[in-house]
């Protein structure tokens, strides 16, 4: 029978509750090559998976919500152990989700984390989906085009200056090229090069985003 992987600060609710909140994540191995972690939030934590990528590097996805707040359900709310189960899983390539491409709001929370370990402010990540429709966000990106991306950045032009726009649109385009370089599906990389080109910028004051 294969032994339990045990965490003292991340088994229960209560101890992960005691955890300071901070962007982050709290890595235990789960098998070789992978680790799952916990990132301590405001509210309900998440977890994210943590897998060598065979290259020397590692890649990281969250993939749900922990139930520090809320019953388990096996799905978008995982306990330690099913969190376990589904970070192996994602590493493997066996879970469901795995097998299709990241939406726009997985690309940012994945490159959240990335952000986290390269040690870059993880806000990055936030600005945007601050701006983005729920439509958007639940997007697969190698969906996403031309049109639809430019229409969504001129908008963004009646609520704020150039300068921020651009800052805005640099923060989603690192996130949609991490997603394009984890999955090779994802090839309309010309959607946001094109459709989020930086706006002239008549402005050179510091830019306030939201």
């Amino acid at each position: 029978m294969p032994r339990r992987i045990r965490s003292s600060i991340l088994e229960t609710r209560t101890a992960r509750l005691k955890l300071p909140k901070q962007r982050k994540p709290f890595w235990v191995s789960v098998a070789s090559g992978i680790s799952i972690g916990y990132r301590r939030n405001e509210g309900a934590g998440s977890w994210s998976v943590r897998a060598a990528d065979g290259k020397g590097g590692n890649w990281i996805k969250s993939f749900s919500i922990a139930d520090d707040h809320e019953e388990a359900d096996g799905s978008s709310v995982l306990s330690f152990w099913e969190a376990c189960e589904r970070a192996k899983a994602l590493a493997r390539g066996r879970d469901a989700d795995a097998g299709r491409p990241a939406t726009v709001g997985e690309a940012l929370s994945d490159y959240a984390d990335d952000c986290v370990v390269r040690g870059a402010d993880s806000r990055n990540a936030s600005v945007p989906r601050y701006h983005l429709s729920s439509t958007l966000l639940a997007k697969p990106v190698s969906m996403l085009s031309v049109r639809e991306l430019r229409t969504w950045r001129n908008g963004l032009v009646k609520v704020m200056k150039a300068s921020s726009v651009n800052r805005v649109n640099k923060s989603l385009k690192a996130a949609l090229n991490l997603a394009a370089a984890h999955d090779d599906r994802i090839s309309n990389s010309k959607a946001w090069t094109v459709g989020l080109a930086a706006l002239p910028e008549a402005d050179t004051a510091k830019a306030i985003w939201c």
